[in-house]
């Protein structure tokens, strides 16, 4: 233990550098206050405490471990799934003076040695790695001995086979912990139920956490579920949905999900016929053109947008007025962290799910065709998704209930969902 960093520090340190917290999150982050939960969250991260936190996407859950690496010596370790993902954050932290670089397969081999070369003179505040890079004992044992002084797993939720997006890379967390010296955790996700929760810690032997779930009620999002007979159906609302966006200029963008390559292209086709400015993304595609998709859409060049759930993660893109889920998702988990993707800006805008039972077979086949033995566990995550389709009550107050946002859902029905007396022309836009 020798060769680690120290990261013990007596009480008056750290309460110099809680002192400092109002001060960085405006001069380095260019943010007023901190979010609900945010300094909580912060403050454990600092006095060297396990953390499991919930908070959905564009709630400021990268803010939570970038801060406090900021006021802090040593090297954070952000374990994240996606390359893109790793990208845009090592972007965004350079831009502000962050030493922070990513270790991936992705990367050059000149890019690699770099990065190795400034892990190795103690030069990176953050580091960014990809689960699978944990298996190269080469690297773990210079991560041991390159001053690591806590682990950030993003995406917790993949290391459990209860959530809706197992990972089996991720299993290998809790050793990797570990073999770096059991540094203090923070475990990150956008959607846990309580059962994922109590498995991250289990598999990640998180000690006494801090857990927080926070932010999941999103008063400027219109839910709804229009229950449809006909694919036919399901077309002609869609195009209403869709013309209340496209046909005011200036109103933002739409993005549709469909479960399948074949439907994102047969949706995208009839959307074309009336809307030029519409395109289609799904992982069929060529790198290159997902990428130019994915620029068009966030440059407004591409106003509609068809896609599966391959595009999406860590996409910041402010001005989405509409989600429209064609088909049925496999997940309440996996439907609200993408339909959470609009009005990102604070700004009203709708999200619906066009419910046609037949669909519920679709999901089923995946399920079928899953190799991973979590058959049991994905059926009752499909039960819970159609659930909410059918349900009665609140659809914000059924999303909050389901996550165990407890603060939240004492508030509460939304007042502003299909359900609590959304009315209105579907192809008016979104309603005050």
């Amino acid at each position: 233990m020798g060769d680690l960093f120290d990261f013990s520090q007596p009480a008056s340190s750290l309460a110099s550098v809680i002192s400092q917290l109002d001060r960085e999150l405006h001069d380095r982050f260019g943010f007023k206050q901190f979010r609900h939960g945010q300094r909580s969250i912060i403050e454990a991260v600092l006095d060297h405490r396990d953390a499991m936190v919930v908070m959905p996407t564009g709630q400021g859950k990268s803010l939570c471990f970038q801060l406090p690496a900021t006021l802090t010596s040593g090297l954070t370790v952000v374990i994240s799934p996606l390359i893109a993902l790793m990208k845009d954050q090592v972007d965004g932290l350079r831009h502000r003076g962050i030493a922070a670089s990513a270790f991936h397969s992705g990367l050059t081999q000149l890019e690699r040695d770099r990065v190795i070369q400034d892990i190795r003179l103690r030069r990176l505040q953050l580091l960014y790695v990809a689960p699978e890079r944990i298996q190269h004992e080469r690297f773990v044992h210079m991560l041991r001995t390159s001053g690591v002084s806590r682990l950030v797993v993003d995406e917790a939720h993949c290391i459990s086979h209860w959530g809706h997006d197992f990972r089996p890379d991720y299993l290998r967390l809790g050793e990797f912990r570990q073999r770096i010296g059991l540094r203090p955790c923070l475990a990150l996700t956008a959607t846990a139920t309580g059962q994922v929760q109590d498995d991250i810690c289990d598999k990640l032997e998180l000690r006494h956490p801090l857990r927080v779930v926070t932010g999941f009620r999103r008063p400027n999002l219109q839910f709804a579920v229009e229950h449809c007979q006909s694919t036919k159906e399901k077309l002609e609302i869609l195009e209403s949905l869709v013309a209340g966006v496209v046909n005011h200029p200036g109103s933002g963008s739409a993005l549709v999900y469909c479960a399948t390559r074949r439907h994102v292209e047969e949706v995208a086709a009839r959307l074309a016929r009336t809307w030029p400015k519409v395109s289609f993304y799904h992982a069929g595609l060529e790198d290159d053109r997902r990428a130019a998709v994915h620029e068009k859409f966030l440059s407004g060049e591409v106003r509609v947008l068809v896609a599966t759930n391959a595009f999406g993660m860590g996409i910041h893109k402010p001005d989405v007025r509409l989600v429209v889920h064609f088909d049925v998702p496999g997940s309440l988990d996996a439907y609200y962290q993408e339909a959470g993707r609009a009005g990102r800006d604070g700004v009203l805008s709708r999200c619906v799910l066009l419910f046609q039972q037949r669909d519920v077979a679709t999901q089923e086949y995946f399920i079928r065709q899953s190799t991973n033995g979590r058959a049991e566990n994905l059926r009752h995550l499909l039960h819970h998704m159609v659930s909410y389709a059918s349900a009665l009550t609140c659809r914000q107050l059924a999303v909050l209930e389901y996550f165990g946002d407890v603060d939240e859902a004492a508030l509460g029905p939304c007042g502003n969902c299909d359900r609590c007396g959304l009315s209105g022309d579907r192809s008016a836009g979104v309603k005050p």
